[in-house]
């Protein structure tokens, strides 16, 4: 009986104690409750200034890098074929467009030109490094008038066409071909491959093979006089200053009765080579395929013998 009661009054007191420890700590919470919500607010606070410190400090992207447009090669958007270069030809010379004509004086008279073009000797001037010469005659010339430049063969616009646009005109056109002209306006043109079409005496003389006027053609493109005084067996005398360089087209109707098969092989000569390009030229604008030059200076007596130099 005794335990037991000694029990109670142990048990008892226990729970006093546990009662007002509960009420001690209870007290503590609080009072201390305020300050422990201040520094929790302090944390979050900094933790949000930290997190909105690091997205605004993050470097700037860096700007994206300028492209520069590629310079464009002015061979391949300003050098035409005849049909494109001939199509800008619209309205008057010399007020909506300009010709300029590369060739030397010699080459003019004999070949005639474009009325109204105006001449820059290339060979005498662009050639030698007088890039001026552009300036000195087209300076009354607005730079983006349009500009339409041509040779011979179309060797010397290919080497002078940039010295234009680097003058400072921005609407220059080359003709990438060989040139045909006569004295009534006629202008054509025609590609020539120098390297097949003008040929040494050994390939020349290969091709004549058959009879001649049948099965190949020989056109003398000497004068009448020089013909005369010794020519070749069956050769056609059209003499290129005197022909195909006055009236084109009379020229070609001859051509056409003498020549009618525009595939045919026809071996077209002079004293040197010069005036056979010039009916070579011809020639082939009008459709002609099969024309070689003798690119040889060749001798004949008046029995028809020749000799090559």
């Amino acid at each position: 009986m005794y335990i037991y009661h000694r029990l109670y009054f142990i048990e008892r007191d226990t729970i006093k104690l546990l009662i007002k420890q509960s009420q001690r700590e209870r007290k503590m919470l609080r009072k201390y409750n305020p300050v422990l919500v201040f520094i929790l607010l302090m944390l979050v606070t900094s933790l949000v200034l930290g997190c909105s410190s690091q997205s605004t400090s993050q470097p700037s992207l860096a700007p994206a890098p300028v492209t520069e447009t590629p310079t464009q090669d002015p061979f391949q958007t300003n050098l035409l074929e005849f049909d494109a270069w001939k199509e800008k030809m619209v309205g008057k010379i010399n007020s909506d467009y300009y010709v300029i004509d590369l060739r030397s004086p010699a080459e003019i008279k004999l070949e005639k030109a474009i009325d109204g073009s105006i001449n820059i000797d290339a060979k005498e001037t662009l050639a030698n490094s007088n890039v001026s010469i552009i300036r000195e005659i087209l300076g009354a010339i607005p730079e983006d008038a349009l500009i339409l430049l041509h040779c011979k063969s179309g060797g010397r616009v290919k080497a002078n066409l940039a010295k234009f646009i680097e003058a400072g005109y921005t609407n220059v056109y080359g003709l990438n071909s060989w040139t045909a002209f006569d004295a009534k306006g006629y202008i054509g043109a025609a590609k020539i491959n120098a390297n097949t079409e003008h040929i040494k005496p050994d390939a020349w003389v290969a091709k004549m093979r058959g009879e001649i006027g049948k099965d190949y053609y020989i056109i003398d493109t000497r004068d009448q006089v020089d013909h005369e005084t010794g020519h070749l067996k069956g050769a056609i005398n059209l003499g290129a200053a005197e022909t195909f360089t006055v009236d084109h087209s009379a020229t070609m109707a001859v051509v056409g009765k003498a020549i009618p098969n525009k595939d045919s092989i026809i071996l077209v000569h002079c004293n040197a080579g010069t005036k056979a390009r010039v009916a070579q030229a011809h020639l082939k604008a009008e459709g002609y395929t099969n024309v070689f030059v003798l690119d040889n200076r060749m001798i004949i007596d008046k029995d028809g013998n020749y000799t090559f130099e």
